[in-house]
């Protein structure tokens, strides 16, 4: 037991060794459109978005790139929709693992007065809730943000906007559709 917990810290101090570290929170929103077949509302979800990821940088490919690897957690707040003749109160949470990559700008525009980046994602969220609409999502798309110090803390901002296709849970399978929808955040954070 004591080599596999001596393995173990020895990993994480090896990742820490060349991996930044950031914690992010901002606002959320995500939407599933009605089937064309029932009579049900469209629902749109508003919440709160708590995110820590991995920066993976220097790895040689390109000077500023980084490699992201992380999750989320979404909390959308309660949302009232019609299904059929009903009122339906659907509560939905969602944890999503981050994969993707980051490029900083100043590289090649060494004349901006804040490290700006873009970035790719690609992601997988997992539903939770006791009424929840959608089981899971798979995501892809990317997003931009500056990153600036601030009394010693290096702090970020951005937005990312990802098309996610999700997959309705049985019970609304027929009234929502597994279509691509935008979900889009926008969040601040600090890195470490």
């Amino acid at each position: 037991m004591k080599k596999v917990v001596v393995t173990l810290l020895v990993a994480v101090l090896a990742v820490f060794s060349f991996a930044a570290f950031e914690v992010t929170g901002g606002y959320a929103h995500a939407s599933v459109a009605v089937s064309d077949t029932t009579a049900a509302s469209n629902v749109s979800f508003n919440g709160l978005s708590i995110g820590a990821n991995y920066l993976y940088e220097d790895l040689g490919f390109v000077e500023g790139g980084a490699l992201v690897l992380g999750g989320a957690f979404d909390y959308y707040f309660p949302v009232e929709a019609t299904v059929g003749a009903a009122s339906v109160e659907f509560t939905q949470m969602d944890i999503t693992l981050n994969l993707g990559y980051r490029q900083s700008l100043n590289p090649f525009l060494p004349e901006l007065p804040v490290d700006v980046f873009v970035e790719g994602l690609f992601n997988y969220s997992f539903g939770l809730g006791d009424n929840k609409l959608t089981g899971s999502s798979l995501a892809f798309g990317g997003g931009a943000g500056a990153a600036f110090v601030v009394q010693n803390l290096d702090v970020k901002v951005g937005a990312d906007i990802l098309f996610a296709k999700p997959t309705i849970v049985e019970e609304y399978k027929e009234d929502y559709k597994n279509s691509f929808k935008p979900k889009f955040k926008v969040f601040a954070g600090v890195e470490f």
